[in-house]
């Protein structure tokens, strides 16, 4: 007998080593149990997949959320999903915070071209890298996302984010150029589709005239506007979409964006249609709710992120209203700088961060799991009309389920309302046949935590002093010196050359 056990009663022994065969029996049961269809014992601890993304919470969610908990366990696959919605508004800085604070989730949508890509989270150690995770518990990932993108989501040689390929790069999108516009209006008026910036603002004058009411332009003020780019004699180049500092010529020249010509001629444009009352007076405080119930109910002459992604809504909204898309200048060819335009990661701060790669695994396991999570259950919130087409279930509210397919949807397995126009559903399945331009800086990532006090001080004076300029509502001439002067203190010649360093180190592996 054990000498631990010595100077115990016999009979308590007796019940002791009871006690350890039971459990010893009970053991053997749990292995018997056997592996699941995702290889996992089910006695394994269920993990959570907290999941961080923008927006608001979708009718109907938890009751889809539970099918998929439902699934996934019945999958054999010990997660758990629970979404985060984080308002618009609020998104950046309560995001900042929830990963400064250590709080623990599993999962982080992240927007390439928003205010904080992977490479700055990358550099405040934010995030973790997933190499060896989506190794041994993501055969599919590998399978259905392609090899480019996988090489464009490494910073300094390692993977930190699962791509979302859920559009092909080059097709509509603000990124891209793409002009949306009231084609009825643009008739009624009258007046050509715009080639040059001129013709925009005289087609602009004569739609507003011809609608009657007070419709605007409708644009983004985070976000460089591509679409008047395409006119100007320099194109094509790159701006960093969302932060707007840095311009990349196709020779691969790094330069400080806000000191171009091309910027001033950005601020002399928007300053045009701020005086004639083009764009929203509000426009510096107008929130993307407002401008997207603005663009589903057809209410603006132009968009300058496309417009046929809302036509469904405005068929339904405003019947008379046709939308459709171009481009300035559209015998110039399309430049793509981006692998990918969304992206999932996984903070620091989870514990059990395999959690996330298998739920993304089996998420991308199937067409089934994907649409299950997209689209909810067929039958109860969906038909399937065609190949890639489905009737979405509204209830008697004109409510129905959708996850948004932008930060987690696939390519091969996107469905689209059946009542989606030929050509935007063309657009969207199909691989563009524009003549396409790669940029130098495709694939490439900024790694900010060297200069991460100046790149957040450079940023808070873009939103402070420059975008008012670049949006019109401030004047050029007289105020950019100034703003200039505080770009300088704040650091922008040091994040200009850290880029500069960097990008061409990174240029010299590619070759």
């Amino acid at each position: 007998m054990n000498k631990k056990l010595r100077f115990i009663p016999a009979g308590l022994v007796i019940v002791m080593m009871a006690v350890l065969m039971m459990a010893c029996g009970n053991s053997g049961n749990k292995e018997s149990n056997g592996n699941a269809a995702g290889g996992e014992s089910n006695s394994e601890a269920v993990l959570p997949v907290r999941y961080a993304v923008p927006g608001t919470p979708k009718p109907y969610m938890d009751d889809v959320v539970n099918k998929v908990n439902e699934k996934l366990l019945a999958d054999g696959v010990n997660v758990k999903l629970e979404l985060k919605y984080i308002p618009w508004d609020a998104w950046d800085q309560k995001t900042n915070l929830m990963l400064s604070t250590g709080e623990e989730f599993e999962m982080l949508h992240v927007m390439e071209n928003g205010a904080v890509p992977v490479g700055s989270y990358v550099g405040r150690g934010a995030l973790q890298p997933l190499d060896e995770l989506i190794d041994q518990y993501g055969p599919e990932l590998k399978k259905l996302i392609p090899d480019y993108a996988w090489e464009a989501a490494k910073i300094n040689g390692k993977i930190y984010s699962v791509p979302a390929i859920w559009r092909y790069e080059t097709s509509s999108s603000g990124e891209m150029g793409t002009l949306g516009y009231r084609k009825d209006l643009l008739d009624k008026a009258g007046a050509a589709f715009p080639t040059t910036p001129e013709e925009f603002i005289a087609a602009a004058e004569k739609m507003q005239k011809a609608a009657g009411k007070k419709l605007y332009v409708q644009t983004e003020t985070d976000g460089s506007p591509v679409f008047l780019h395409r006119a100007y004699d320099s194109w094509p180049f790159y701006v960093d979409y969302r932060e707007q500092i840095i311009k990349v010529d196709q020779q691969g020249n790094v330069s400080s964006w806000l000191e171009s010509e091309e910027f001033k001629k950005d601020a002399d444009f928007f300053r045009q249609l701020y005086e004639k009352k083009l764009i929203n007076p509000d426009i510096l405080t107008y929130k993307k709710e407002e401008r997207d119930k603005a663009m589903t109910l057809g209410d603006f002459l132009f968009s300058t992120n496309g417009a046929l992604y809302s036509s469904i809504a405005v068929a339904k909204n405003n019947p008379e209203a046709k939308i459709a898309e171009g481009y300035l200048a559209a015998d110039k060819p399309m430049l793509q700088y981006l692998a990918f335009g969304n992206t999932n990661a996984v903070p620091v701060t989870a514990k059990n961060p395999e959690a996330a790669i298998k739920f993304l695994n089996w998420l991308y396991s199937s067409k089934e799991n994907h649409n299950l999570f997209l689209y909810g259950e067929e039958g109860k919130h969906y038909k399937t009309a065609g190949e890639r087409t489905i009737e979405i279930i509204r209830d008697a509210n004109d409510q129905n389920y959708f996850f948004d397919s932008w930060m987690i949807g696939n390519i091969n397995y996107t469905m689209f309302d059946a009542m989606t126009p030929e050509d935007y559903l063309k657009v969207q399945t199909t691989e563009p046949t524009n003549p396409v331009e790669f940029s130098p800086v495709l694939g490439f990532r900024l790694n900010t935590e060297p200069i991460a006090v100046e790149y957040a001080n450079v940023q808070s004076v873009v939103k402070s002093s420059i975008i008012p300029i670049k949006m019109g509502v401030v004047p050029y001439e007289g105020n950019f010196p100034a703003a200039l002067e505080s770009l300088k203190a704040a650091g922008l010649d040091k994040v200009v050359a850290e880029y500069q360093k960097q990008f061409k180190e990174w240029q010299s592996t590619q070759k």
